[in-house]
This record gives structure tokens, C-alpha cells and sequence, in this order.
């Protein structure tokens, strides 16, 4: 994994590029919160200093935010020494199913100590019955 200097330099070169490639210059932090802002359905509004910070590199947005910028300015989140989407959700799906096997497991530890229970109490059932009838 990159460093954080390392890949807000990489953020800050990206973001750039995407700004020149779709603006032939780089806007104003005003100009640029007010374009997100447009686009942000999914996350939270960003003001004039996100903006500015994420220009200077002293910041580097959170995933919600990266995928705004990466629909919006054509970005390359993988450039950035970042894990793709489908990377995190492969992921996600891999530590779901690995819950889902210890749930399985946990259930058929759970059934197989009740099974024994259920055995050694009808043993001492049945002991129980020899005491009763040998008094």
C-alpha cells in the first residue's frame, strides 16, 4: 500500500489531469464543490474547502466521494494505488461467506453438544430407573 503523501500526490495528479482533460484548466474550488455538488447524490455535499484541500493535496476524499469524481472526471481510482470496487466487494463477499461457514460451523458444534446432551441424559435416565428398582 502506498503511502498517505504518496497517494495524495497520486489523488492530486489525477484530479488534475481530469480537471484539464474536461475543463482545458483547473476551476476554482468554488466552481469545483458546485460541480460535485451537482453530481453527489450519494454522499454528503462538499464545501468550497474539501475542495480546495483535495487541489492542494492535503486531503484525500472518502470512497463515496472518489466514486463521484471517478463518474464525473473520468478517474482512474486503480492509478491511484487504490483497490478497485469490485476488489472491495470480492472482498466483502469473501469475509461474508467466510461469517456465513463459522455461523455453519458454530450451528453444527451447537446440534452435534445437544445430540450428546440429549445421550448422556437419557443415560442417566436409565441409571437412575437401576436405582430405583434395585431399592
Amino acid at each position: 500500500m502506498p503511502s498517505t503523501k504518496a497517494l495524495r500526490d497520486s489523488f492530486v495528479l489525477a484530479l488534475t489531469n481530469g480537471l484539464l482533460m474536461r475543463y482545458k484548466e483547473v476551476p476554482s474550488a468554488a466552481f469545483i464543490a458546485k460541480e460535485f455538488n451537482l453530481r453527489a447524490k450519494a454522499t454528503k455535499p462538499i464545501t468550497q474547502e474539501s475542495a480546495r484541500r483535495w487541489i492542494r493535496g492535503l486531503a484525500i476524499p472518502e470512497l463515496g466521494r472518489l466514486l463521484v469524481l471517478r463518474s464525473w472526471l473520468d478517474l482512474d481510482l486503480n492509478a491511484l494505488g487504490m483497490p478497485s470496487i469490485e476488489g472491495i466487494e470480492n472482498r466483502n463477499a469473501q469475509l461474508s461467506k467466510a461469517s456465513i461457514k463459522k455461523q455453519e460451523e458454530f450451528v453444527d458444534t451447537t446440534h452435534s453438544i445437544k445430540e450428546s446432551l440429549q445421550a448422556l441424559m437419557m443415560e442417566v435416565e436409565h441409571l437412575e430407573q437401576k436405582l430405583i428398582q434395585k431399592r
